[in-house]
Order: structure tokens, then C-alpha cells, then sequence
């Protein structure tokens, strides 16, 4: 062995050994508080970043609207239909033949000498030894393979991650209908807040004065203390009722924060309309028009009819591998061994492989794929069922919300009249300051009540769309603004739903998807072109390549003819395949 040699075994003991040592001294490593506290505020950062501020008292459909554009869970479902749609794309790739570049260097101490002995008699040349093969070889090639059964393969791969991305899509449409559901309930809760906070607020106070003079004329006894207790009761009642009150309406204003992805906290106006405002939507669809839109157009259906495809598919690739395996292989070769006549030149070849295996366990295989065929039909028949009584379920409840908000509305109407005779009669002084204070309690746990069952009518017939599949807002918007899409919404939200008014699914709400997969055949012969003209333009044979002798017409000596004679065979493959 040469000193080069020599040195070259020791340097790579060495950096064998540094690297073995550096993989055992790895430890854990926490982030510091200063980074945690810089992650958080850069998270911070990021969730209200780009968002146009609200310089307008908020309206039902500017909430929508919010929602759909900025919501954090929104956002996350359309990153998984990206990243679905991303898959796709790469997908398409594994359509195409393998393209690998190899290249090497080799060196020996000693040229590969070798001696001849002869075959009958034994002997061993007595002539000197001699080499075909330099002592420094330079060796590189480019190699196109084509695996036939990968080909199909990846062709129903393809497929089911097409079908993948368009459950994607479902569940964000079905994530849409549910954040839309919650809005309308948590805005009404939050309209309730900012009406009724202030009354409540100035009530409590009222009667906590009213339960300190009572205790007063009791401590100094001027009126009869039976009397007395009977008032602080009904006022401490009262108190206790409307602190409960307060507390209700103060989570409500945050909740409607959090949906929108306003920072909580944030002080922000409702427009609530006035009491002709909170009207019941008319449905008139009959429960058969509605049980046919919701079996074609609810999002888990539509899901897991994918799922059912995608199962077939399965099935598909499991035939597939129970055949031989045809791989088609054309090489660019070249090699520095000065000895060779040729330094470079083409290789064609064509390889059969056949698990035989595979043929044992082709019955279970292909029982355990129509299994999973037989399941998906069985959940999508089960699903479907449930969808049917879920329609009249919700139909139910919305019915049962709205009669709830009409005895609601009546009641606070009763209870607001009161209240205000009962002011009227203390102008006068007719009525002492504990039963005002107890009949404006009364109004506004009505009014409370008339808001919850209002909130409680629209999140039912949020339901009750979802549950139809009709998307809340249109498959296309004039503007991207908040303006534009709340304008939208608004004419995609009638208060009448008409029987001949079936509702369609739009395929997306802002960001338009329609993720397809087009046929391998032509997309594989543009590749096959591309990779044609790519690499005979790049690898032509260089002018001082070792001169050989009169070509025979039969060889394929440029790399454009080579692979020009096996893409015409691939592509007439190909067509076969696709047919």
C-alpha cells in the first residue's frame, strides 16, 4: 500500500471515530425562557396579522364573514386541502419513469494483473502477466427505468389521494357549515350582552342600596321585622337572579371574540336590530325535497362516498401485485479505462419479475380488499340512514325553537309592560321601590330568555343547512374585502327557504379547489418528451471521445436516438396500459 494510501485509511479512521463519539454526546436540549417567550409572542403576532380592523358596529354577517376569513380552525382545514392538493401534485410524479445519474472513482495499489492457465493440461503461462483495466477508473451513467406494475400502481395511488384531497374539501365545507352554526348562537348570546349589561348592571346596584335601607329600618326596628326579612329575601333574590344574569352575558362577548379571532379583551360593538328585527325564517321545503338534498349534498355522505372509491381502489392495487413486474431500462454508460474501444455507449434492457409468493396470498389479499369494500358500503348505507333521521330530527328542533321564541317574545312583552307600569306607579308613589325592583328583574330575565331562545332558533337552522349540505355562502364573491364577502352572504342567507329552492353544495366559500387527476397517458408522453430533448441536449457525446470504427446502423450510438427508439416502445406501452 502506498503512503497516499496509508494516509487517506488513517484519516478516515479518524473522522469515523469523531462522528461515532459526536453521536453518543447528544443530550436534550430545552428551549430557554427567553425563546419560549419569543415564540409566544411571535404566535401571538401571527394570529391577528393581516386582519382589517373594525371601524363598524359588527352585523350577523360581518361575523360570517370574519369567520370565514380569519377563524384559526378555518385556516387549519384549508392547510390540510393544501397539503391533500400538494400530495396530488407529487403524485404525479411517481407517473414517470425513474431518471438516476451515477457516477464513481476507483483507485488500485497494484494494476489488475492477472496470469492464464491452461484448461486441459493445467499449466500456467510462463509468459509475463498482463492488465486490461487502468489503476484510476472514472465511471458514470444515466440511467431511465420504468417499472410497468409500479406504473399502475401509482396510477391508483394517483387516484385515491385525488379522492383524499376531495374529503378535504368536505370536511372543510362541513367545518364552515359549523363555525357559521356557532356564530349565529354566539351572536345572539353577545347581542343579549351588550343590550342587557347595563340594565343589569344599574339594577344590581339599585337593589343592593334597597337591601342596605332594609337592614337599617330593621336594625332600628321602625318596621315590623317580619316584614323586614320578607323584603331583604325578595331582594337578595332578585340580586342573586341577576348576578347569575351578569355572569352569563360576560363569557359571551369573548366566545364571539374567539370565533372571529378578535384578541379578548377587544372592545367591539354589535349592531343588533331593533325588536322587528329578531324574525323566525320561513322553511316551507317539504321534509321529501329536504331528505333528497341532504342524501346528495351533506358533506359526510359525499366523504364517505369518496371512501368507498378509495376502497375499490385498494382492491385495484392488490390485483395489480399478483402480477409480474416488466421493467424497461435504457442507460447512458461511460467509463475512463483507456483500454475499451468504446469509452461510451447505450444499454437497452427489459426485466420480468414475479413474486411468487404473492400468488399464496392472493385469496386472502383479495378477501381482505372486498372485506373493505363490503364495510365502506356498509358504513355509507348506515350513514345515510342516520343523515335521514338527523333531517328530521333538526327539522323537529328548529320547529320547537321557533314556538319557543314566539312564547319567549310574548312573555318579555308582558314582562316590559309591567315594568313599565310598575315605574310609572313609583313616579306616582303608588308602588314601593322592592317590587320595581323585582318586576325589572322579571323584564330582564325575559328579555334574557327571549335572546336565548332566538340564538337557540338560528343555531337549529344553522343545523338544519348543514345538515341539508347547503353552503352559508356563495361559490363565488364579487370582492375578496370583508364588505364584499358580507354583502354575499347576506343574499346567500334569505329568510325564506322556498320548496322548489333545493340547495347545492358550492365546491369552496373564498379559495376555489377543484382538485383532479388528469389521464396518465398524454402527461407521461409530454414527460418522456421532455426528459428526451433534456438529456440528449445535456449529455451529447463530446468531440474528443476515443475513435471507433465505421457505425453499424443497427446500434443506437447518440442518446437521442436511444431513448428516442425506447420512448416510441414506452409510449406504445403506455397506450395499451391506458386503454
Amino acid at each position: 500500500m502506498t503512503i497516499v494510501s496509508a494516509r487517506m485509511a488513517r484519516l478516515l479512521a479518524a473522522v469515523s471515530t469523531m462522528a461515532l463519539l459526536s453521536a453518543c454526546a447528544v443530550t436534550p436540549t430545552p428551549f430557554t425562557q427567553d425563546e419560549f417567550s419569543a415564540r409566544a409572542k411571535a404566535d401571538r403576532s401571527a394570529m391577528f396579522d393581516g386582519q382589517e380592523v373594525m371601524a363598524k358596529p359588527l352585523t350577523l354577517s360581518d361575523a360570517v364573514a370574519r369567520v370565514l376569513k380569519y377563524n384559526l380552525d378555518k385556516r387549519a382545514k384549508m392547510m390540510d386541502e393544501a397539503l391533500a392538493l400538494g400530495q396530488l401534485d407529487l403524485d404525479r410524479f411517481d407517473l414517470l419513469p425513474k431518471l438516476a445519474v451515477n457516477a464513481g472513482y476507483t483507485e488500485r495499489s497494484a494494476p489488475n494483473a492477472t496470469k492464464s492457465r491452461d484448461l486441459y493440461t493445467q499449466t500456467t503461462s510462463t509468459s509475463n502477466p498482463s492488465y486490461s483495466a487502468d489503476r484510476f477508473s472514472i465511471t458514470n451513467d444515466l440511467g431511465l427505468t420504468w417499472n410497468i406494475l409500479d406504473f399502475g400502481v401509482s396510477y391508483f395511488t394517483a387516484h385515491q389521494n385525488a379522492d383524499r384531497a376531495l374529503i378535504a374539501g368536505e370536511k372543510r365545507r362541513k367545518t364552515v357549515a359549523n363555525l357559521v352554526q356557532e356564530v349565529r348562537f354566539t351572536f345572539w348570546r353577545a347581542a343579549a350582552a351588550q343590550t342587557l349589561k347595563g340594565k343589569v348592571t344599574e339594577i344590581i346596584a339599585n337593589a343592593e342600596r334597597a337591601l342596605k335601607d332594609s337592614e337599617r329600618v330593621e336594625a332600628e326596628k321602625l318596621k315590623n321585622p317580619t316584614e323586614s326579612l320578607r323584603i331583604q329575601k325578595t331582594l337578595l333574590e332578585s340580586i342573586r337572579q341577576l348576578e347569575a344574569i351578569d355572569q352569563e352575558l360576560t363569557t359571551a362577548k369573548a366566545e364571539l371574540a374567539a370565533l372571529i379571532n378578535v384578541a379578548p379583551g377587544s372592545d367591539f360593538k354589535l349592531e343588533v336590530p331593533a325588536n322587528g328585527g329578531m324574525t323566525i325564517p320561513a322553511w316551507t321545503m317539504p321534509i321529501e325535497q329536504m331528505e333528497e338534498a341532504a342524501l346528495i349534498n351533506n358533506p359526510d355522505l359525499r366523504e364517505q362516498d369518496y371512501q368507498s372509491r378509495i376502497a375499490i381502489d385498494d382492491t385495484h392495487k392488490e390485483i395489480l401485485k399478483l402480477l409480474p413486474g416488466v421493467t424497461l431500462s435504457f442507460t447512458r454508460q461511460y467509463d475512463s479505462n483507456s483500454f475499451l474501444v468504446d469509452n461510451r455507449w447505450n444499454e437497452v434492457g427489459t426485466k420480468v419479475t414475479w413474486n411468487l409468493i404473492n400468488l399464496l396470498a392472493a385469496p386472502d389479499r383479495l378477501a381482505h380488499a372486498d372485506s373493505a369494500e363490503k364495510v365502506a358500503d356498509a358504513k355509507r348505507i348506515a350513514l345515510r340512514m342516520a343523515v335521514l333521521a338527523q333531517v328530521h330530527v333538526v327539522s323537529h328542533q328548529f320547529a320547537s325553537a321557533a314556538k319557543q321564541f314566539e312564547r319567549a317574545d310574548k312573555l318579555w312583552g308582558i314582562e316590559s309592560r309591567l315594568a313599565e307600569a310598575s315605574g310609572n306607579q313609583q313616579r306616582g308613589g303608588t308602588q314601593n321601590e322592592i317590587e320595581r325592583i323585582s318586576t325589572e328583574t322579571s323584564a330582564i330575565a325575559a328579555e334574557l330568555r327571549r335572546f336565548q331562545t332566538y340564538a337557540q332558533m338560528q343555531s337549529a337552522y344553522g343545523k338544519l343547512q348543514s345538515t341539508l349540505g347547503a353552503d352559508p355562502v356563495p361559490e363565488r364573491v364579487a370582492s375578496q374585502s370583508l364588505d364584499g364577502l358580507s354583502g354575499a352572504i347576506v343574499l346567500a342567507m334569505p329568510p325564506v327557504v322556498k320548496a322548489d329552492a333545493v340547495p347545492v353544495a358550492a365546491p369552496a366559500v373564498i379559495e376555489t379547489v377543484t382538485p383532479d387527476v388528469p389521464a396518465p397517458k398524454p402527461e407521461h408522453q409530454d414527460a418522456m418528451a421532455w426528459l428526451g430533448t433534456f438529456i440528449s441536449n445535456g449529455l451529447a457525446k463530446p468531440a474528443e471521445a476515443a475513435p471507433v470504427s465505421a457505425p453499424d446502423p443497427e446500434r443506437k450510438d447518440s442518446l437521442g436516438d436511444g431513448l428516442a427508439w425506447l420512448g416510441g416502445k414506452i409510449s406504445r406501452l403506455a397506450d395499451r396500459v391506458g386503454e
